[in-house]
């Protein structure tokens, strides 16, 4: 189950018992925070569907040759308000259902997400990077730099990599995307604090994220270049 999936799941039921859908829930971080707001989504229809009848109804019933006139006034506030409070859930359940689903969207979010992922002192092994990558039917055919972080993770339609590699001008962000074809060979966005791009690959794409332009133009080659696909 990837990450587009496990959404479609709790869509489809919040409550499942699937214990790969929960084991997703407490480890990845968009998961988390997807069934972090479908539960908020929940809490705000249950409590628009359990509005209490004013306290003094039955006593308003009782008497209503007398308070007719408050009563009838009292129950148009109180169904305007419910009124007001179920839109407002149909507009949420709206947005919650139709958020962006592009490529670009998934790594803005994912980048928001794991922007402190734990990075190494030291250079990883090139042996550690091609047994990563190696379970993709990646061959790493050269040198990538150096990664200070590297690690499976949900891309779209599959498993991926996500590296992080160390330059003179700080950090770059590369994901690694084994099943994602992109709609065109390359596609320029950004991010809210960074450049981005994503890249055609012989197969699937790759996104990388840095600082500026130039850092991207410069790492672009190597990822072409030294990653070989089986």
């Amino acid at each position: 189950m990837n990450y587009f999936e496990f959404r479609q799941q709790l869509l489809k039921d919040s409550f499942t018992k699937d214990e790969e859908f929960h084991r997703l829930r407490k480890e990845d971080l968009r998961c988390a925070k997807a069934y972090k707001e479908a539960m908020a989504f929940e809490k705000t229809l249950k409590k628009a569907l359990n509005i209490k009848a004013p306290d003094n109804l039955k006593d308003s019933i009782v008497l209503r040759q007398t308070t007719q006139h408050t009563l009838t006034r009292s129950f148009r506030n109180y169904a305007i308000a419910a009124t007001v409070l179920i839109s407002f859930v149909i507009v949420s359940a709206t947005w919650y259902l139709q958020k962006p689903g592009s490529i670009e969207q998934f790594i803005i979010e994912s980048v928001a997400l794991e922007s402190n992922v734990p990075l190494s002192e030291n250079s990883i092994s090139l042996n550690k990077i091609k047994l990563v990558f190696a379970e993709f039917e990646t061959e790493v055919n050269g040198d990538l730099g150096e990664v200070r972080f590297i690690h499976d993770c949900h891309t779209p339609g599959g498993t991926g990599v996500h590296m992080v590699v160390s330059t003179d001008a700080g950090l770059v962000t590369i994901y690694y995307m084994p099943k994602t074809t992109l709609s065109k060979d390359r596609i320029d966005f950004e991010t809210a604090n960074e450049k981005a791009i994503l890249v055609a690959m012989e197969r699937g794409s790759i996104a990388i994220i840095a600082d500026t332009r130039q850092q991207l133009a410069a790492i672009e080659p190597t990822l072409k270049n030294n990653l070989v696909f089986l």
